[in-house]
C-alpha cells in the first residue's frame, strides 16, 4: 500500500546509504618429476638450426597421458625443503645457489641458475613506505624465506626423457642480465638433447624466455614446454578488497581465483587459445604470457598444503613439440613480473599481442566508468602535478556534468519544503483515510507540478560513479603515496590524524574504529548540513536512520583512502552551493514577481 511520497523517496535514500555502508564495510574488512633416461647416442649434426618453431600434432591419447606429468614441481621442492631447513634471509637463501644479476631501470635482483629460476626481483621505482631509505618494493623470494615467490619455465613428456627441472644445474658465460644484454644458458641431457634457453628484458617488467632445444640424438622427441609461478605463505595483508591471488584471461572470459576461493576449491584447470594467467597482488603481479597463437593451452591455478605452508600456484601447459633427429626447435613464452602501470600494461597489450593484458587491473563491475575514470585522473595529475587536486577538479566536473539533473531536482526538493505546512494539514484531516490521504497528496504534487521521485535520481546516477571512482582511487598505482596537502602524505591510505586524540597531543589508547581523522569528520559534516537542506518526513523512524548515516558513514569511510573521502567531502560542499544558488535565485525571483 502506498504511503505518502515524501516518505518512499527518504526511505529510498535510506536504502541507498544502507548500499553504501555494506560497500564500506566489505571493502575496509573486505612434485618434481623426471624421465628415466634413453640410452646414449652419438651426436649427429644439427639440421636447420634457425628454424621457427615447429609444433606438430600428436595422437590424443598421447595428449591425455601428458596430463598426469602437468608441471607441479614447485610444491614439492618446497615441502623437501622446507622439512630440512628453517626459514632463512633473504641474502642466505641467495647466497646458497648462484645466481646472475639483474639490473634495469626498474627491477633489481638476480635469477637462481640451478633451475633458472627467477626468485629474487625488487622494484626499484617503489618503496614499501614513505620514509626515505624504506626498503624497495620485493616482489619475487627465493625458497627457503618467510614468503617464496619465484617464476619457473621447463619442459615435461609422457616418454622416458631426461628433462631440466628445479634442481638442473645450468651453465652460463654472462654474468648480468640487463635491457641491453641477454643471458643464455644451456644443459645437455647427455642422452641426444640440448637446451639453450635465453632471457632477456625490457627497461620495465617484462621478461622474455626463448627456448631452444636440439635433438641430436636418433629418436623422435615429444615434449610438452610450461611455465608456472608459485607462492608460499601469503601475507595477510594481501588478501584484501580487491582481487589477490589467481587470475587469467582464459577462452575469452576473466578468470578470478582469490586465495580464499582457491583454500576451498583446492584447482581449477582451463584448456585456451591466446590469453594469461598468473598471480596478482593490490599493485604487483606477475603474470605469464605464452603464445598466443599456440591451441588447447591448459591453464591450471592450484593450491596445496606443504609442510612450508600453503602453496599458490599457476602453471601453464602448451602443445605438444616434436623434435626430429638432427632437427632443432625453439619456444618464446613472456613474463611480467612487476608493478601494475595501467598505460605500460596497454602498450604491452598492443605491442605484443598479448589479449585484453588491461583486465590484470581489477577494475571491478564499472569497467566501463573506472578505466576511463583512472586515465582522466591520470591527465589531470599531469595538468596539475598534485593527485588531490585532479581529483578535485574531476569532482567539479562531474557536478557540473550532472547540474541539469541536480538542479531539476533541488527545485522538487524546494516545492516539496513549500508543501509540508498543506501536507501536514491533509495528514490531520485524513490521517485515518491512507486511502483518501494519498489521493489528496497526490492531486498536491500535481496541482503544484511536484515530482517527489526526482530526488533520488541524482543519488541513483551518482552510485555507479561512486563506486567506480572508489575503485580508482583504490587500486590505482599513480595514487599510492601520493601527497595532498598538510597532514596527508598519502591518498591511498586513511587520513593519519586523530580527532579523538587532539591529533597526536593526548595519549590514551584510542579503539580503532573512533580512530578518524579531520577529513571524515569534515566529510560527515557536510552530509548533515546537506539533510538540514532537504525537506524532512514526518515519520520518525526514518528520520532518525537518515539523522545517524552521516555519522556512521563518518566511522566507516574514516578507514578508507583518504582521497576517496576528499572527493566526497568536496563533492558535498559542490552540492551545498548548488543549492543554496537555486535558493538564492528563487527568492529574487520571487521578489521580482
Amino acid at each position: 500500500m502506498e504511503n505518502n511520497n515524501i516518505e518512499k523517496r527518504n526511505f529510498v535514500l535510506a536504502i541507498v546509504f544502507s548500499a553504501l555502508l555494506l560497500f564500506a564495510v566489505d571493502s575496509f574488512f573486505p612434485s618434481e618429476q623426471h624421465s628415466v633416461p634413453a640410452p646414449a647416442a652419438e651426436k649427429p649434426s644439427i639440421e636447420n638450426s634457425n628454424s621457427p618453431v615447429q609444433l606438430k600434432p600428436v595422437p590424443s591419447p598421447q595428449q591425455a597421458a601428458v596430463k598426469s606429468y602437468a608441471p607441479t614441481p614447485s610444491a614439492v621442492s618446497i615441502q623437501n625443503q622446507a622439512a630440512t631447513t628453517t626459514t632463512m634471509s633473504r641474502e642466505q637463501a641467495v647466497d646458497e645457489y648462484k645466481h646472475i644479476s639483474i639490473k634495469t631501470p626498474s627491477v633489481s635482483g638476480s635469477l637462481r641458475l640451478k633451475g633458472a629460476r627467477l626468485d629474487n626481483l625488487y622494484l626499484t621505482k617503489y618503496r614499501e613506505t614513505l620514509e626515505e631509505n624504506s626498503p624497495y618494493v620485493s616482489l619475487l623470494s627465493p625458497v627457503g624465506t618467510e614468503f617464496p615467490f619465484f617464476v619457473e619455465f621447463g619442459w615435461v613428456s609422457s616418454e622416458p626423457v631426461l628433462l631440466p627441472g628445479s634442481d638442473t644445474p645450468w651453465t652460463t658465460q654472462d654474468t648480468e642480465l640487463t635491457p641491453e644484454k641477454p643471458i643464455t644458458l644451456s644443459w645437455d641431457n647427455g642422452t641426444g638433447l640440448k637446451f639453450i634457453r635465453q632471457i632477456s628484458v625490457d627497461t620495465n617488467y617484462m621478461f622474455t624466455v626463448s627456448d631452444r632445444i636440439e635433438n641430436y640424438g636418433s629418436k623422435v622427441v615429444t615434449l610438452f614446454n610450461y611455465g608456472l609461478t608459485g607462492r608460499t605463505n601469503v601475507p595477510e595483508a594481501q588478501r584484501g578488497a580487491v582481487l589477490e591471488g589467481m587470475v587469467g584471461y582464459l577462452s575469452g572470459s576473466l578468470k578470478e581465483f582469490p586465495y580464499t576461493k582457491m583454500d576451498k576449491e583446492g584447482q581449477a584447470s582451463f584448456q585456451t587459445t591466446g590469453g594469461w594467467a598468473g598471480i596478482t597482488d593490490k599493485y604487483w603481479m606477475t603474470i605469464l604470457a605464452f603464445d598466443q597463437n599456440a591451441p588447447n593451452v591448459t591453464v591450471k591455478f592450484s593450491e596445496q598444503d606443504t609442510s612450508a605452508g600453503k602453496h599458490y600456484q599457476t602453471d601453464y601447459l602448451m602443445p605438444p613439440t616434436v623434435i626430429e633427429p638432427g632437427q632443432a626447435v625453439q619456444t618464446t613464452n613472456r613474463v611480467f613480473a612487476g608493478a601494475k602501470e595501467l598505460k605500460l600494461i596497454d602498450t604491452y597489450e598492443k605491442e605484443l599481442g598479448i589479449k585484453r593484458f588491461d583486465l590484470t587491473v581489477d577494475f571491478g563491475w564499472y569497467y566501463f566508468l573506472t578505466k576511463p575514470f583512472f586515465f582522466i585522473l591520470s591527465w589531470f595529475n599531469s595538468l596539475f602535478g598534485n593527485m588531490g587536486l585532479a581529483i578535485l577538479f574531476f569532482a567539479f566536473l562531474l557536478r557540473l556534468a550532472m547540474f541539469p539533473i541536480a538542479n531539476k531536482s533541488f527545485k522538487n526538493m524546494a516545492k516539496m519544503k513549500e508543501l509540508q505546512p498543506k501536507m501536514e494539514k491533509l495528514r490531520e484531516r485524513y490521517g485515518e483515510d491512507k486511502m483518501r490521504l494519498n489521493q489528496e497528496i497526490m492531486e498536491l504534487y500535481r496541482q503544484n507540478n511536484v515530482n517527489p521521485a526526482s530526488g533520488c535520481l541524482p543519488m541513483l546516477i551518482q552510485i555507479p560513479v561512486f563506486f567506480s571512482l572508489y575503485k580508482v582511487l583504490y587500486i590505482s598505482l599513480e595514487l599510492r603515496q601520493a601527497p595532498f596537502y598538510g597532514w596527508i602524505h598519502d591518498l591511498s591510505a586513511p587520513d593519519p590524524s586523530s580527532v579523538f586524540t587532539l591529533f597526536g597531543y593526548l595519549d590514551w589508547p584510542v579503539p580503532s574504529v573512533l580512530n578518524i581523522g579531520v577529513w571524515p569528520v569534515a566529510m560527515g559534516l557536510t552530509m548533515w548540513i546537506q539533510q538540514q537542506m532537504s525537506p524532512k518526513t514526518p515519520d520518525r523512524t526514518q528520520n532518525l536512520i537518515l539523522m545517524l548515516m552521516p555519522v556512521m558513514m563518518t566511522f566507516l569511510l574514516g578507514h578508507l583512502a583518504s582521497g576517496l573521502v576528499i572527493y566526497w567531502t568536496w563533492s558535498n560542499l559542490l552540492s551545498m552551493a548548488q543549492q543554496y544558488a537555486l535558493k538564492f535565485e528563487s527568492k529574487k525571483q520571487k521578489g521580482k514577481a
